[in-house]
């Protein structure tokens, strides 16, 4: 009887003890990461929406190639501002105040410009990929990765040289910021050249007939149009041009990429900033077999990885750093490997300063031929 008595205790205590350690490790489970959550305000829809939701691909695709073993997990919060400066002041706010991100990347010149004092006031640290306008960047916690407009002018210009071209008209569109800081890196540089503007004339956004200022530029002859202008004005623009029957070539400083009708520049060279990394491209086509990285994807890759830097060497672990922290920390980057080449670093200016090449529209895509 007592035997069978210590047999039974014996199950029970077996029985607790396994309950015991079951119920210890389901208690504790496996630890989790703290979350950073990004927000991106990008124009998803609208008339550069190809380039919105192509920047969102390499994103995501960044998303994805991040290491296994970081402290935190990375969290977007995507917004549409459609490339409208209204709206993006909207999207910021909300990313900022209701989402509560640690971080905000915004897209190009026009938004960016009215997101910087947002991020400014609030401390939130704001990278723009897409921003030909340095002034983006101004305040401590607003940086840009982008060409600067003085690589473009200096490359343009070189290679203008390069092609004998002695005159020249231009077209600008005025009121964009980012294509206004192209236009005045040109005429600055321009003065210190042989090479004379026939015509430089300026428009403003909106503008749907250029006939009377093409009819008085016909007859001037220039060896090629330079055209400063986004999308839907810059297709407009050409098209008027050759229905006035000027067949003279026709070039940009980056605006042809904005096109969705890239075929209406074919044969045509420009300047356009500087291009990805091959391993990049690989990537990116690997992941989106039907699509190519285009004006800022690399940008936006790159522009993860260095906030993901930052809140790495600013964190613990344990805690989301603070803004102030992150932003501390993306000021001292140097020496970063991206998307976009070797070496990278954020100037004094909080600007990552990359290079820009020579293309061409071949066969309806743009094609590097020169540096």
């Amino acid at each position: 009887m007592n035997k069978t008595i210590k047999i039974v205790v014996g199950i029970i205590v077996l029985i607790l003890a396994v309950w015991g350690i079951s119920s210890l490790f389901a208690t504790k489970g496996p630890e989790t990461k703290p979350t950073v959550k990004i927000g991106v305000t990008l124009p998803l829809a609208g008339d550069v929406a190809m380039l919105g939701q192509n920047s969102k691909q390499a994103l995501l695709l960044a998303q994805e190639q991040l290491p296994k073993n970081t402290k935190y997990n990375y969290e977007f919060v995507f917004e549409d501002d459609q490339f409208k400066p209204t709206i993006g002041a909207s999207t910021a706010n909300k990313l900022i105040s209701i989402d509560n991100v640690s971080a905000l990347f915004s897209f190009g010149s026009p938004v960016g410009n009215v997101v910087s004092p947002i991020a400014e006031k609030a401390k939130v640290p704001h990278i723009n990929f897409f921003a030909s306008d340095m002034n983006v960047a101004n305040g401590d916690y607003n940086f840009v990765n982008y060409t600067p407009p003085y690589k473009d002018s200096e490359v343009f210009i070189k290679e203008l040289n390069k092609r004998g071209i002695k005159t020249v008209a231009f077209f600008g569109q005025q009121d964009n910021p980012g294509v206004g800081a192209i236009i005045t890196a040109f005429e600055k540089d321009i003065k210190n050249t042989d090479i004379k503007v026939l015509y430089n004339q300026k428009f403003n956004t909106g503008t749907r007939d250029f006939r009377t200022l093409i009819a008085t530029v016909k007859n001037l002859n220039p060896d090629i149009y330079i055209l400063e202008a986004s999308s839907p004005e810059l297709e407009t623009l050409t098209k008027q041009l050759r229905e006035a029957g000027i067949k003279t070539p026709v070039t940009t400083m980056e605006a042809f990429e904005f096109s969705p009708e890239l075929s209406l520049f074919e044969g045509m060279w420009y300047v356009n900033a500087a291009d990805p990394q091959k391993w990049f491209v690989d990537l990116f086509t690997k992941k989106y077999p039907n699509d190519t990285p285009k004006f800022g994807a690399a940008n936006g890759y790159d522009s993860l990885n260095l906030i993901v830097k930052a809140v790495e060497e600013a964190g613990n672990g344990k805690t989301v750093p603070t803004r102030v922290d992150i932003k501390d920390a993306l000021s001292k980057i140097k020496g970063f490997d991206g998307a976009l080449g070797n070496n990278l670093s954020i100037d004094e200016n909080g600007v990552v300063v990359s290079g820009a090449v020579v293309r061409e529209i071949k066969d309806g895509k743009p094609v590097t031929i020169g540096q």
